[in-house]
């Protein structure tokens, strides 16, 4: 089911790939009436499948789609007609909001810019996500989550084992992270039209957001830190990760250096090093290089001799922080996540089911929100033209017009 914290609220979904859908995506998970606006064409995210492996991408069976797009209704329409745009004006003088990724220029020749959006529909809240933001040399440029969050951000070459080439930036990572900031600004937009009466322009960048969740680097940056680092020379050598007897890696975070380095030392066996001063401080052991690197050995010396599971215990019983350094691929299967309600099984079209991440937020009496299928092209384009008041005939007319496109037909 749905949560019903944003029932009544209905947004105009005009929106490409991942950024922006997956902000009206939470929102739609939230209660909210999400309509999806596309072309004949339909959202090129309908395809992403095709960039992993064997990933589907049929009408019957698309995880990607589903996850991007769940909950929301759909309907193609032709906005270079009259009758489309006149389609899409009635549906927006109904909306409280209307989010999209299209370019300004290319927003602006539909005559569905913020200023004559704001213009019509003064209380109508216009949320846009673009690549670099609204002013400088790169604002008009295509921006996607490779490029303008991790390629211009910094961490593909600074989280880069030093001396290598840039990592493979995962996707959409940036995409989502940038949907969720858009997603908190359109409610923040919402509520100053529901107190006051006027709409708001929402205005968020992947670039923009990549600064903003690698903040802490770029300040220290300014400072003397310096990327990429060697995991022989972390800022804290108990904020890294080593490897088990197993194969199996281990992530320490260990903020507290000096209330944990006796009890550390005492499970690892670091009795060499526990109660030299040139160790026990955290500013002490990064001072030096070599020190620095021969503390990182040392435990890694530890680590690889015993398995993952034995260190595991030996760390839950004395409350350290630490993880059991997970891929991908084993996330589907993870007890906590299924135990949270992160992953549920969807079936799909097909019959086959899948393990659909859910968006983040949850809500005290809910059993985890469940996700309705994502809109096959045009399906619900009849059903919102009747809602705005248009026949059953002339519906017909514009579909054998061309001017809207209803699945199935």
């Amino acid at each position: 089911m749905q949560a019903d914290l944003l029932k009544g609220i209905k947004i105009i979904d005009f929106t490409t790939y991942a950024a922006a859908p997956s902000s009206v995506r939470m929102l739609a998970d939230w209660g909210a009436d999400v309509i999806k606006v596309e072309g004949f064409s339909g959202d090129p995210m309908r395809s992403f499948g095709v960039n992993l492996g064997d990933t589907p991408y049929t009408e019957a069976e698309n995880p990607v789609w589903e996850y991007e797009n769940g909950n929301k209704r759909g309907i193609a329409v032709d906005l270079k007609s009259e009758k489309g745009m006149e389609l899409m004006h009635k549906l927006l003088s109904e909306a409280d909001a209307f989010v999209s990724n299209v370019r300004a220029g290319s927003l602006d020749k539909l005559g569905l810019s913020y200023e004559k959006l704001h213009e019509k529909y003064p209380k109508l809240v216009v949320g846009v996500i673009s690549g670099y933001g609204l002013y400088g040399k790169d604002a008009p440029r295509p921006g996607y989550d490779v490029v303008a969050f991790w390629a211009k951000g910094g961490a593909l070459v600074d989280m880069s084992p030093d001396g290598t080439s840039p990592v493979t930036a995962p996707y959409a990572t940036g995409d989502h992270t940038t949907g969720l900031a858009l997603a908190s600004g359109i409610l923040g937009g919402i509520i100053k039209a529901k107190n006051t009466g006027v709409g708001e322009k929402i205005v968020v960048s992947l670039y923009g957001t990549s600064i903003w969740v690698n903040s802490l680097m770029i300040i220290g940056t300014q400072y003397g830190v310096q990327y990429p680092q060697s995991r022989y020379a972390p800022g804290n050598p108990l904020i890294n990760s080593y490897k088990c007897r197993d194969g199996k890696w281990i992530t320490l975070t260990i903020l507290a250096y000096e209330r944990y380095w006796d009890a550390f030392c005492d499970i690892f066996g670091l009795l060499d090093i526990k109660d030299d001063p040139d160790y026990r401080t955290l500013k002490s052991v990064v001072a030096d290089k070599e020190r620095l690197e021969h503390c990182c050995r040392r435990i890694e010396e530890q680590f690889i001799l015993n398995d993952r599971e034995y260190w595991a215990k030996k760390l839950t019983d004395a409350d350290i922080a630490f993880e059991r350094t997970l891929q991908w691929k084993d996330i589907a299967s993870d007890e906590q996540a299924i135990d949270n309600k992160y992953m549920k099984e969807f079936k799909m079209k097909s019959g086959n089911s899948f393990m659909l991440p859910m968006t983040p937020v949850q809500f005290e009496g809910n059993d985890g929100l469940d996700s309705n299928p994502a809109p096959l092209l045009g399906e619900h384009t009849a059903e919102v033209a009747r809602e705005l008041g248009y026949t059953d005939s002339e519906i017909e007319q514009m579909i054998e017009d061309g001017v809207i496109k209803q699945y199935g037909k």
